[in-house]
């Protein structure tokens, strides 16, 4: 049978295409980036190596072991010491080599990955086959209760051909699949294949890494720093040679340290701060694009929000046009549906559900609810309707919102309380459902966006199977979402993303309210910055400080 290519683009390639795409709003300073201009270096971007990156941020990692961390605080830090078996490439709606040179179908279910040659952990043991074999299992395996046991939900087997071929048969097909796996970033098999599964996620493991990345695990001071340095032993290595994550919960107090000089990236500006941030000469604010929707995850486990009338009625008491523009002004963006307008899966004709405070009465009534004892407050059997949010106390933006709405759900009778949880905590309430809604948002990948889909709304990611954390599923969303992982024919695709998305909307299980405006700002002496996705990790390797203009503290030598 003849084997069908996925991939045939030149590594090379897919890096010069990439330098070319930045979709920033703002470019840096010309006159400074052009002082490098006419040297090119051995590294990634092709900038000088040397100096160093303080990231201002508000929350602390839960854990750094790939297969077992579950926050975005932690995304960040892995996706630099660790290699994925593929990144996005420069349109960010498919995949380019990274781990993998390549990857095709045999056959129908046979997917063959080749790996990259003479890679090695940072502790100098080679990368193989064996660590991909291993990491996918482990994955895959429910013990581990991976967050992205999703990723591997197509993979039947996998078995190494040699040190550097992975044979991998799958249960289903489709570009959706394969993505997903690209997404696996392996884990040092010579060191964790001692660690039970169900001991993965405490393992020691997780507070002191050793990836293959760009960057090398330094160390972590709990509720101070963690550091990050340049994997020197990479051929293309990164320009900047040391990342220090400064942990800083308070925005203000972070802003303050950017605008003194003590710090050199605030991964998400609050957009009532851009202002500050602007006016400042060293700082660059940069406009990411928008595909991670703010919701609230109603817990369906949790009465009363069990019932989808209930759920639907308090998301039609809230006037998501009023916060979007109360909140964030010209940048406001309400979000009426959970799969992002950017998105190739968006369905531009669904009908959301609207701001109607009489029908959203009328649905609470016919849920039994009412006020009976004439206080103002819906009761029900005796119990008043009070709903509880929460939400990582660090995030003002989220505690505005929450307040906004507060005063538009009393219109209807309902109590809304918000619940400020410090970010590890926040975690561990969603992880184990002890919550009644939470507010959060999810970054969709746009050349992913099919095991997006089963990771959040399918019943098969409920915890521990995947962060589906609300309860979000049916027997017809599940099998849309089954169908439309495999399904080849772009318009039968087209057809089953719009009923899956108008069917997410109704059952109003995640409740979207706005769309996370991405602004980054940037100390202005980084060149070659560009800001394609909405997380910064995956530019960071081109970005540069010329000699010229570097500070005390990015001396690491």
């Amino acid at each position: 049978m003849a084997v069908r290519s996925l991939l045939r683009i030149p590594a090379v390639a897919i890096a010069l295409a990439a330098l070319a795409a930045g979709c920033s709003d703002a470019e840096p300073d010309q006159e400074r980036a052009a002082t490098s201009a006419d040297t090119t270096y051995d590294t990634f971007g092709g900038g000088p190596p040397g100096g160093t990156l303080v990231v201002l941020a508000d929350r602390e990692p839960d854990q750094l072991n790939p297969l077992t961390f579950s926050s975005n605080a932690a995304y960040h830090p892995v996706h630099l010491m660790f290699r994925a078996l593929g990144v996005r490439d420069s349109t960010l709606s498919g995949m380019a080599p990274d781990l993998a040179t390549s990857w095709e179908m045999e056959n129908d279910s046979t997917l063959i990955i080749a790996l990259r040659e003479n890679v090695r952990w940072h502790d100098g043991t080679p990368v193989t086959a064996d660590d991909v074999v291993f990491t996918i299992e482990r994955q895959a395996d429910p013990r581990t209760a991976s967050p992205r046991q999703a990723d591997v939900a197509a993979v039947r087997s996998a078995r190494a051909r040699d040190s550097l071929t992975v044979e991998i048969t799958l249960k289903r097909t489709g570009p959706y699949a394969v993505n997903a796996i690209l997404e696996v970033m392996p884990v040092p098999r010579h060191l964790l294949e001692s660690v039970a599964p169900a001991d993965m996620r405490n393992s020691a493991f997780g507070r002191n890494p050793v990836g293959n990345g760009f960057y090398r695990f330094g160390t972590w001071t709990a509720g101070r720093d963690l550091t990050l340095h340049v994997n020197e032993d990479r051929p293309d290595r990164a320009s900047i040679d040391r990342i220090i994550m400064r942990f800083l919960p308070d925005m203000n107090a972070a802003l303050t340290e950017l605008l003194a000089g003590q710090g050199d990236l605030i991964a998400r500006l609050p957009p009532d701060q851009r202002a500050r941030a602007d006016a400042a000469r060293h700082v660059v604010v940069y406009n990411g694009p928008r595909v991670r929707p703010a919701w609230i995850a109603w817990n369906t486990r949790r009465a009363p929000l069990d019932d989808a009338r209930v759920r639907r009625a308090l998301l039609m008491a809230v006037n998501r046009d009023e916060i979007a523009t109360a909140l964030f002004g010209a940048v406001g963006e309400p979000a009426y549906s959970p799969i992002p307008q950017a998105m190739r899966e968006h369905t531009p004709g669904v009908t959301p559900i609207p701001y109607d405070t009489a029908a959203a009465r009328e649905l609470l009534a016919e849920a039994g609810w009412t006020d009976t004892n004439g206080d103002g407050t819906l009761d029900r059997n005796g119990q008043p309707l009070r709903i509880e949010v929460d939400y990582v106390s660090t995030d003002p933006t989220r505690r505005d919102v929450l307040v906004a709405m507060q005063s538009m759900l009393r219109e209807i009778g309902v109590t809304l309380i918000p619940r400020a949880y410090e970010s590890t905590a926040w975690v561990t309430r969603l992880r184990e459902g002890d919550f009644m809604g939470s507010f959060w948002g999810w970054g969709w990948g746009p050349s992913v966006a099919g095991s997006n889909a089963e990771m959040i709304f399918h019943s098969r990611s409920v915890p521990p199977g995947g962060p589906n954390f609300a309860g979000s599923g049916s027997p017809r969303i599940d099998a849309l979402i089954d169908s439309v992982l495999v399904e080849a024919d772009t318009t039968r695709a087209r057809r089953l993303w719009s009923e899956l998305e108008q069917r997410i909307i109704d059952d109003a299980v995640y409740a979207p309210i706005y769309m996370d405006p991405e602004l980054f700002a940037l100390h202005a002496r980084f060149s070659n910055v560009q800001f394609r996705g909405i997380e910064w990790t995956e530019d960071l390797p081109y970005w540069y400080i010329d000699p010229a203009d570097r500070l005390p503290r990015d001396r690491t030598r």
